[in-house]
């Protein structure tokens, strides 16, 4: 009895216990604590005495209100379609055909991905837009075509900003399908097509799943695009951002509601697709990896060009948004053939502080998310099952709580005492840890899942302590997780728009503030030089990490080698 006793104790005293209260403390303090005054604020009757559905119904029967529900769904379900459609083929192409290239189009596919959505809105609408280039050139040759804007055109953008995502999560399951299934289905004479439908696709449906779903809330979470593209064409998010702006002098009812709405949509999703990937699943017993082929030279040519279509359409913002940077502009016009310097003139001290809020505020978020996040990785990996999947659950929560929620719930939770965030930069940081800390936790469990237990068992064994060995050993090991996660943390943090256009202090303004509100004032050529800076601030680390990757697997490979 004693000897249980006393290792009831030393489990309840674990150190390893720590990062886990640590963990439901912060949640419970500022994602759990937040929700519950967004969901309490939508049920409450106008005068705040008495709880009351009002609002909910109120909801469903103004139009003004449902069809911004109606839009959201819409778009959700027919921007996953969209992009699921163009993905697919495209993966399973590049994971079966060496084209001219090959590794340069994996790498660019990955820009559109990188950049801000609302950036990618924005230089569509340069294109596109009522006074946009493209649309002008079609206009002086007597053409008319419409312009980018509305439902249509919110879809459109979407479409071409989420798509490569959905192509690097299935170009990783169409790699690791075992070959001997659609050789099996070659022989037995199958069509290239039908053992396309047959076998691959089968094959990969969990994949295939789960980016949709995670596609589906990156669309239905998104502000920046509905409201720079999307003007008259309502949405959840920009509906909740309008009316909670105008209910400011109140309770913010309407907007906690749509925003309580939206929160059920996307922890519906993240439920379903937890559920559906546990129950269901396909394990490929082969040992063998899938060959790319060299196709004949004329198939090659038509498969390189799908893909030249495809870059065109990715890097074309980005040659967008820096040529504009260099136009001379007369508001929303864009006189494209004058150049200028004037915009980085005029723009670049307005730049500075917005660049460095938005660092500052990304760097301490990410050292937070970085100590707990790689010891909340260790624990699920490394210290017991049981606990692992409560945890694991519990860490995913931030990934189906959309911005606009988190923003109102920390103005509602935290605008008067014991603990007032609402008007300083802790507001942001906060909101931008609670975000972010599952990219550390998924990327170091992943990495850690692959390393072998036995080296840091050997290091305690030597009388080196658990903690120590941790952080001596263990870190070493598990490093390009740490980094991975660090840069995800930090990227979209600066990049963030949804949350911070709700909660950012005026001395606090971001890029992605700055950048907004010159796109709202049609200041179009100013608005391009932030963009760049924001553009900058997110390649920039990413190129530098991956030179430090690759230096050290080259480092690696030489002393393998020797």
């Amino acid at each position: 009895m004693k000897i249980n006793k006393l290792a009831i104790k030393r489990q309840i005293f674990d150190v390893w216990n720590i990062p886990i209260l640590i963990l439901i403390a912060s949640f419970s303090l500022f994602l759990l604590y937040p929700i519950f005054m967004v969901v309490k604020s939508s049920m409450i009757s106008v005068d705040g005495t008495t709880i009351s559905l009002q609002s909910y119904i109120k909801f469903f029967t103004v139009s003004y209100y449902y069809k911004a529900l109606v839009n959201t769904l819409l778009l959700g379900v027919l921007g996953t379609a969209g992009i699921m459609i163009l993905v697919i083929p495209l993966a399973y192409l590049y994971t079966r055909y060496r084209i001219f290239g090959h590794t340069l189009v994996g790498t660019i596919l990955w820009i559109p991905y990188l950049t801000p959505a609302f950036i990618g809105a924005y230089t569509w609408l340069i294109l596109f837009g009522k006074y946009g280039l493209i649309t002008d050139f079609f206009r002086n040759i007597g053409i008319m075509i419409p312009s980018i804007g509305g439902f249509s055109g919110i879809l459109t953008v979407f479409i071409l900003t989420y798509y490569p995502l959905g192509f690097i999560l299935l170009i990783g399951a169409f790699q690791t399908i075992d070959p001997s299934l659609e050789e099996a289905a070659h022989n037995l004479g199958a069509s290239n097509f039908r053992r396309f439908w047959t076998v691959t696709v089968p094959s990969a449906t969990p994949s295939i799943l789960n980016a949709s779903l995670l596609v589906f809330i990156l669309i239905i979470d998104s502000f920046g695009i509905p409201a720079i593209v999307g003007v008259g064409t309502p949405v959840l998010t920009t509906l909740v951002f309008g009316e909670f702006t105008s209910e400011m002098g109140g309770p913010p009812i309407m907007a906690a509601t749509g925003a309580t709405i939206l929160l059920f949509i996307s922890m519906s999703i993240l439920i379903i697709q937890r559920v559906y990937l546990q129950r269901r699943s396909f394990v490929s017993s082969g040992t063998r990896s899938m060959e790319i082929i060299n196709p004949k030279p004329l198939k090659k040519i038509v498969l390189s060009l799908i893909f030249a279509v495809v870059l065109v359409f990715s890097l074309l913002p980005i040659i967008t948004i820096v040529i504009s940077s260099f136009t001379v502009a007369n508001g929303p016009v864009l006189q494209y053939g004058n150049f200028t310097l004037d915009h980085y003139r005029n723009t670049f001290y307005a730049v500075v502080r917005p660049l460095k809020n938005s660092y500052i505020l990304a760097t301490s978020s990410m050292v937070l998310d970085l100590i707990l996040g790689s010891l909340i990785g260790y624990v699920i990996i490394r210290k017991g099952k049981r606990m692992a999947t409560f945890i694991d659950a519990f860490v995913a929560l931030p990934l189906g709580v959309p911005g606009v929620l988190l923003g109102i719930g920390l103005i509602l939770g935290f605008s008067r005492g014991p603990l007032v965030l609402v008007g300083t930069a802790s507001i942001l940081v906060v909101a931008y840890f609670v975000r972010r800390l599952p990219h550390p936790v998924r990327t170091v469990s992943a990495i850690l899942a692959q390393v072998d237990e036995n080296i840091e068992e050997a290091s305690v064994n030597l009388g080196v302590p658990p903690v120590k060995t941790f952080l001596k050993v263990t870190t070493r090991m598990i490093f390009p997780g740490i980094a991975t996660g660090g840069l995800l943390a930090w990227t979209t943090s600066v990049s963030d728009l949804t949350c911070t256009i709700l909660i950012y202090p005026a001395r606090w303004k971001t890029l992605t503030v700055e950048t907004y509100a010159q796109i709202r004032s049609d200041l179009y050529g100013p608005a391009s030089v932030v963009g760049i800076f924001l553009l900058l601030s997110v390649m920039v680390p990413i190129f530098i990490v991956n030179l430090i990757s690759q230096r050290r697997q080259r480092i690696k490979t030489q002393v393998t080698k020797k």
